[in-house]
């Protein structure tokens, strides 16, 4: 046998051997960490943010309809525009001048 056919296959071997030995675990059980469900502090703890979210956003609901209730009794009509020649609003054309 070629002593170059062992060189190539020294790698592939190599990372078999050591696929094995991590998969073996050198005799310990794998931990269930993964497979079990949140414990109830969590769910607890997410329950009460939810409920402070909750409250939160009733909150600020209020807010804006108090504000939109201030708004609609304290309209006002716009102000007038102060006449001023030579200045004029870049939307609108500029008057014909001519003096």
């Amino acid at each position: 046998m070629n002593l170059t056919y062992l060189l190539f296959l020294a790698c592939p071997l190599g990372m078999g051997l050591m696929m094995w030995m991590m998969m073996r675990g050198n005799g310990q059980q794998p931990t269930q960490n993964a497979q079990q469900p949140p414990a109830a502090r969590d769910l607890a703890g997410l329950h009460q943010q939810l409920q402070s979210l909750e409250r939160q956003q009733l909150a600020i609901r209020d807010q804006i309809n108090r504000l939109r209730e201030e708004a609609t009794v304290t309209e006002t009509p716009p102000a007038a525009k102060p006449a001023v020649r030579g200045i004029t609003n870049s939307l609108t054309p500029a008057p014909n001048q001519e003096d």
